[in-house]
Parts: structure tokens; C-alpha cells; sequence
């Protein structure tokens, strides 16, 4: 039996009538009563009642059966169909407000330059929330700059970036900084990643900075306005010296790189838009790759 088998006989059942039937398919009644024996044929029994002085026509016990077949048959072919279009023609994303203000947005440009058949969905999630995403297939990939704790996804390191030293204009500094040259009172400090603050503890001490900040735009407009300093991934560095009041400053200490990863489902790696993204991420922000 067809696809097609299977469509004529729901749809006489939805219907009632060959004739109804037919016309709503778009072919003639012989050639739909032609498809329905073909199937009854394969089958080796009788799907519909045929009453007389009755146009329309009723299920069999065995059609009954096989209504409820067709029916589950008819959902599991249209679920794989939209597995396949999800697939190939949309990416949902999973992604970090640093990321998206300062690293990603040329390469969602360029992806859609390249592949403007595929729909684009982005989110701002958390690892945990977007693992969850991942699970229950509303996420394709998640970018994330910690450590997955979940053993079923896979987790591949895409970038790693140094990180610099930048700074409000109005601070004067001797090239390359020390460490004790940083004033405390003076960092606007930014919690990038578990280990990054590890580090940032070994070196400069425990004390938290008198400013913490975590969404992007607070980090530009704190470095504009105030004496103060951060540590910050070069790409994020890059697009704040846009500002014209905010530099870089080269260090005369070891600085940590911000390593990306992208986290997706095992059963994702075939999936041709997911390695197209990934493709187009590399060629655009290569210059940041350590």
C-alpha cells in the first residue's frame, strides 16, 4: 500500500462518499474507487458497507480497525516530515547576552546572506534552560561558556578568545600594566565564566569589586562615564572601542582565554544547518580564535 492508498481512504472516511471524497482529492470517482479496491485487495478484506438507497457508506468492523491504523499512520508521517523541514530549513539557537551583543550578530548576518532559505530563531537562555530546550527538541544548539553537567548532550569547544584589559580613556596607565597598578575600586567586574573567576580570585584576591555587572550594555555605559577598568574577551573589547572613549591595555601579567562551546543533541549530527551555522561562525570570527 501508498501514501496515497491511505490518504483516499481517510478521506472517505472523513467525507462519507466517494463522490465527496474524490472532488476534495482532485481526481475522478473511478480512479479513487480504483485505489480504494487496490487497497482492500492488499488488505484481503472489505473496508467500507455499501448500503442501498444510502449514498453514503459506512466502516466494517475490520475498517474500523484499520481507520485507527491509518489515522496513527497519517501522524507519524507527518511528525517525520517536520523532523526533516526543522532540519533543513530552521535553526533555533540558544545564546548569551555577550555573545549576542558583541561576537554573534556579524555571523547571523552572514549565515543569513548565505542561506536565506533557512529560518533563524534566537533565544537568550541559561545552559540549564537551554539543555532542557535540547531535550524536548525546542533548541537546536545552545552556545555556552561553562561546562555542560549533562552527559547526554554533546559539548564541542568552538572558540577561544584571549581576553584584554580595557578601559576608560581618562585612566592613565603604564604599558604593560601590573597587577598592582589595578585599583580594586576601580574594576567593573564582569563574572564570565567559573573559571575565569577562579583565576580572577588568584589574582587579585576574593574581595568583590564595588561594581559587578552582567548584561553588556551596562558595561559600556559604566566605562564611558566612570574612571574604572574590566577584563573582558577581545571581541567584546573590539566592540566597545567603537565607542571612541573606551581603549584597550596591553598587560604585563598571563591573561585567561574565554573558551565557547556549543552544546547540542547526539542525534543532531547530521543535522546540515547546525554544521552550516558552524561553518559560517569560524570563517567570521576567526581572527578571535586562540
Amino acid at each position: 500500500m501508498t501514501n496515497l492508498e491511505i490518504e483516499c481512504f481517510l478521506s472517505i472516511c472523513k467525507h462519507k462518499t466517494i463522490s465527496r471524497a474524490a472532488e476534495s482529492l482532485y481526481i475522478t470517482q473511478p480512479s479513487l474507487s480504483s485505489r480504494l479496491k487496490t487497497l482492500e485487495r492488499e488488505l484481503g478484506g472489505k473496508l467500507f458497507l455499501r448500503q442501498k438507497g444510502s449514498r453514503e457508506i459506512t466502516l466494517t468492523a475490520v475498517g474500523k480497525e484499520f481507520y485507527k491504523l491509518a489515522q496513527q499512520y497519517q501522524e507519524l508521517m507527518q511528525k517525520m516530515q517536520s523532523v526533516f523541514e526543522k532540519e533543513q530549513d530552521q535553526l533555533r539557537i540558544s545564546s548569551l547576552n555577550s555573545l549576542d551583543t558583541f561576537l554573534l550578530p556579524q555571523v547571523y548576518d552572514r549565515f543569513l546572506q548565505e542561506y536565506p532559505q533557512i529560518e533563524l530563531e534566537i533565544k537568550n537562555m541559561d545552559l540549564p534552560a537551554a539543555s532542557q530546550g535540547i531535550h524536548a527538541g525546542d533548541i537546536d544548539i545552545a552556545f555556552t561558556t561553562g561546562k555542560s553537567t549533562d552527559k547526554t548532550l554533546k559539548q564541542t569547544l568552538i572558540v577561544c578568545e584571549p581576553m584584554v584589559i580595557v578601559c576608560n580613556k581618562g585612566l592613565k596607565f603604564d604599558e604593560p600594566v601590573k597587577v598592582e597598578e589595578l585599583q580594586k575600586n576601580q574594576e567593573l567586574f564582569v563574572d564570565w565564566n567559573t573559571d575565569f573567576v577562579n583565576w580572577h580570585n588568584n589574582i587579585f584576591g576574593d574581595k568583590h569589586p564595588s561594581l559587578t555587572v552582567s548584561i553588556m550594555a551596562h558595561i559600556k555605559q559604566f566605562l564611558e562615564s566612570k574612571q574604572c577598568w574590566a577584563i573582558v574577551p577581545i571581541s567584546v573589547a573590539d566592540g566597545l572601542q567603537t565607542a571612541g572613549v573606551i581603549k584597550k591595555v596591553c598587560a604585563a601579567f598571563e591573561m585567561p582565554s574565554r573558551e565557547i562551546s556549543i552544546v547540542t543533541s547526539p542525534t543532531q549530527d547530521e543535522n546540515t544547518s547546525i554544521e552550516k551555522f558552524c561553518d559560517c561562525l569560524k570563517r567570521t570570527v576567526s581572527k578571535y580564535i586562540v
